[in-house]
């Protein structure tokens, strides 16, 4: 996966280190943005555009929910996949994001020891929305 690229957004400092920290054992390079402001510029900007973005739900200038369907809707990054990251159990959020369009949702803690065969499995075009922690 050295060619892969990923777009992390995550406005959490720890959570950010350990999605850093597996991206990077996963030999995955990566762009973020902490805070949500200003991301569709970011990521139309971006040359090439990431093969994945993960998406947290919380962020201090928006929705993550909100954020995605925008990113969904526009013309030049609508073929990205978006991994939806949240605190709220997966059962809870499977419906919603599923009706958005996203890719796939994993619940914080983030299951380290799957992450890379998730990830895997997305780039592959499928979706995930339950994993064994």
């Amino acid at each position: 996966m050295e060619t892969t690229l990923a777009f992390v957004i995550e406005g959490d400092a720890h959570s950010l280190t350990v999605i850093s920290g597996l991206l990077r054992d996963l030999g995955i390079n990566y762009k973020r943005n902490m805070t949500g402001a200003n991301v569709l510029e970011q990521l139309r900007a971006m040359q090439p555009h990431p093969d994945f973005i993960l998406l947290n739900t919380d962020l201090p200038y928006g929705d993550g929910i909100t954020l995605g369907q925008l990113i969904l809707r526009d013309r030049q990054l609508s073929a990205i996949p978006i991994i939806i990251i949240g605190q709220q159990a997966v059962d809870d959020m499977i419906e919603p994001v599923q009706r958005v369009g996203f890719a796939a949702y994993l619940a914080k803690p983030l299951p380290k020891r799957l992450f890379g065969e998730i990830i895997r499995r997305v780039l592959a075009g499928e979706e995930v929305w339950q994993y064994a922690v």
